[in-house]
């Protein structure tokens, strides 16, 4: 079974405007509530997929009851903890007429440790072996901090053999890295928080991606939006092309080909048909004017368009260098 977690999940609501003006009235043309959260994205997606998945979470208040009721009207089976008191996020996405977007986001309430033990308890109790789990989004509002290590060490410890994949930012992302998940799946900016310094070059990205692969990571993939992606599995090596589409709404594009990997991974396809399915999906969910989910039919044409190149690193002075493309 494939499992999310998301920590702080939210609401999205769309604001679609003509032209976003500061210090000016901008008036909405029309507006729209989605699902928001990258755990929430990834289990919708597998859903559009016609994949069963578990969403696991933590709501608060009636968004949270919201948040819950979307998730399972999609068929995905909602493990969520929930609380009446508080609210859950509701994040603001200006979505003006160029197609260009700003993402405006709530920070959501503190989530006290008597929760987070309670959530720790409930994954280690119902994840089996062989279930697949992705830890996605922000954990940054809980009391025990960095708690995506904490639930890495507590399936190890439990004898779990659970495969992880790991979409996060800043000391989550950094730290998360040490308890070796399955995947990790940084954007550029993530990446140079990772390694310390600005990314400037495909070199400095094939320096992070072997960084973070030699701490026992299987899995690097580095989303690059319209610059296609670098993913590093095991000995292979390959830079995507980013596809030509129609963009109206780029947010979520990340969370779309995280759940392409995930699903391929889960299905054992081969590494370049999962590459293309991740990135026809993510290309889909580009075209769509929303935050989340995609048009079937559209990225499974897109996926054959899909073009990578194989790259080929030499060893040089002792260390990997990238020196010809296959």
């Amino acid at each position: 079974m494939i499992c999310t977690l998301t920590i702080n999940p939210a609401i999205d609501k769309l604001l679609f405007v003509s032209r976003f003006q500061r210090d000016n009235t901008n008036r909405i043309v029309r507006s729209m509530d989605v699902l928001g959260g990258k755990g929430t994205h990834v289990s919708t997606n597998l859903r559009i997929l016609n994949c069963d998945n578990r969403a696991y979470g933590i709501g608060f208040g009636k968004t949270g009851r919201k948040i819950e009721e979307m998730l399972k009207s999609q068929g995905v089976d909602v493990r969520f903890l929930h609380y009446e008191t508080g609210e859950s996020r509701t994040n603001y996405a200006l979505i003006e007429e160029n197609h260009k977007c700003s993402l405006i986001t709530e920070r959501g309430d503190m989530i006290s440790s008597g929760i987070c033990e309670k959530l720790l308890d409930i994954l280690e109790e119902s994840l089996k072996d062989g279930d697949d789990l992705v830890l996605s989004g922000d954990a940054s509002n809980t009391e025990i901090p960095y708690i995506y290590n904490v639930i890495m060490e507590r399936l190890a410890l439990a004898g779990k053999k659970i495969r992880i994949y790991l979409d996060t930012s800043s000391g989550n992302l950094i730290r998360g890295i040490e308890k070796k998940p399955f995947l990790v799946k940084p954007n550029v900016d993530e990446l140079s928080q990772v390694v310390g310094k600005a990314i400037t070059s495909e070199a400095d990205i094939l320096d992070g991606i072997f960084q973070i692969a030699s701490k026992g990571i299987e899995c690097v993939a580095v989303s690059r939006g319209g610059d296609g992606s670098i993913v590093k599995y095991r000995e292979l090596i390959y830079q995507v092309e980013a596809l030509q589409v129609d963009v109206k709404n780029t947010i979520g594009c990340g969370d779309a080909f995280l759940s392409g990997m995930v699903y391929g991974f889960s299905r054992e396809m081969e590494f370049e048909e999962i590459l293309k399915l991740a990135t026809g999906i993510s290309a889909a969910t580009a075209e769509s004017e929303l935050t989340v989910g995609f048009d079937y039919e559209r990225a499974m044409e897109l996926k054959e368009q899909v073009k990578m190149k194989r790259l080929t690193v030499h060893r040089n002075d002792g260390k990997e260098q990238l020196r010809s493309f296959l």
